[in-house]
Formats: C-alpha cells, structure tokens, sequence
C-alpha cells in the first residue's frame, strides 16, 4: 500500500536492543500544524528510545491539483484499500500469533509438555510459518484467517492441558493466558488446592 506514497523525508529509529519477534512496540505520531508543517514521531515504548522529523511546507510537495488527483482517486479506491488492509491484519496477526506460541513453548511452558505434545505443537508452527512464507503475500484474509483457526485447533488444547498441569506443579505461577487461546489457571480457581485455608502453604524462602 505504499507503493503509491510521495516520499516527503525519512529517519531511523536507532539503539532499540534485540527482542523477541512481535514484543518491541514502537508509536509513530503524526501532527501538522495550522501552517502546514508536519511533524512525525517515533518511540519504542518498552525503551523510550524517541527520534523524530519535521517536514516544512517549501520542498518536495505536491501541487494543489495533485493533492486533488490523489484524494479522489483514493476515493475511488477505497473500498480495495480496505479490503487489502483486512488482509495485511490478518496477516499479521497469524504471523504473531505463530511467533507467541513459538516463544511460549521454547520459554516456561515447554517443560510442562509431553514429548509428544512438544512435537506436535512444533510441527503444526513450524508447517504454518512454512505456509505464510509462501503464501502470505496472496492469500486471503479468509485463508489467512482459516490458517490460524486451524493452528489454534491444535495448539490450545495442548497449551490447556499444559496450563492445568503447570497449576499442579508446587510454585506454579497462575494466571498466564497461553497465546490466542484464552486459557488461563484462573478457572482452576475452584480447585481444593487453590481455595484458602485448606491443604497446606507453601512459603518461598531465599
């Protein structure tokens, strides 16, 4: 979509340390002011990192009439726009939600999975980012959003089934949703070992 854009300047947003996909999120703000000065802002929000532009209004802008040629033809292209913008979110979103699961099963949640459900889960991530790879760029929202459907069939039981395993180990942390899927040890609330003062407490010491 930003094939058709009209390149007015350009800045980097430097110093941001390595992080795992899909975790750093940087804000980008656009403003203009009263005398057509446009000033554009980003930030990396877990580091603070900021770096920012200011474009006048005295180079590289198009004329009145091109401004005109160009909002009318995105009028007319709307309804394309949209629909192509449905896609990329779709995108997207699969692409973060594969990467989550990724990083949720190499990180605490992978000891709690059996051999067979480690595997299991690695294939069907692994066989997905496969397919977005190659047809990522083509395919549909609704393929795209059918793809995911059909990762989450597979993950989320594996990934409740660790959860409900992780609240009966001693010193579990509760809590943590597991990626897309919505289960939490929170519903495991009603439990004799959750309920207070029954059973024994268990107190960390350094």
């Amino acid at each position: 979509m930003t094939k058709d854009n009209n390149l007015l300047g350009k800045f980097h947003l430097d110093g941001i340390p390595p992080m795992p996909r899909g975790v750093p999120q940087i804000e980008v703000t656009y403003d203009i002011d009263a005398n057509g000065i446009l000033n554009v802002s980003a930030v990396e929000k877990s580091t603070g990192k900021e770096n920012k532009i200011t474009i006048t209004n005295d180079k590289e802008r198009l004329s009145k009439e091109e401004i005109d040629r160009m909002v009318a033809e995105a009028e007319r292209f709307k309804a394309d726009d949209e629909a192509n913008k449905a896609r990329i979110e779709a995108k997207n979103g699969l692409e973060n939600y594969l990467y989550q699961v990724k990083a949720s099963v190499d990180g605490d949640t992978g000891g709690t999975l059996s051999s067979s459900d480690r595997k299991e889960v690695d294939s069907v991530v692994s066989d997905a980012l496969s397919w977005l790879d190659s047809n990522g760029m083509t395919a549909s929202k609704e393929a795209l959003e059918a793809k995911q459907r059909e990762v989450e069939a597979v993950v989320n039981p594996v990934l409740a089934r660790a959860s409900q395993a992780g609240a009966k180990m001693p010193g579990a942390s509760g809590g943590e949703s597991a990626p897309g899927g919505g289960y939490s040890t929170h519903h495991q609330a009603s439990s004799p070992t959750n309920n207070h003062g029954e059973g024994p407490t268990i107190e960390e010491v350094d």
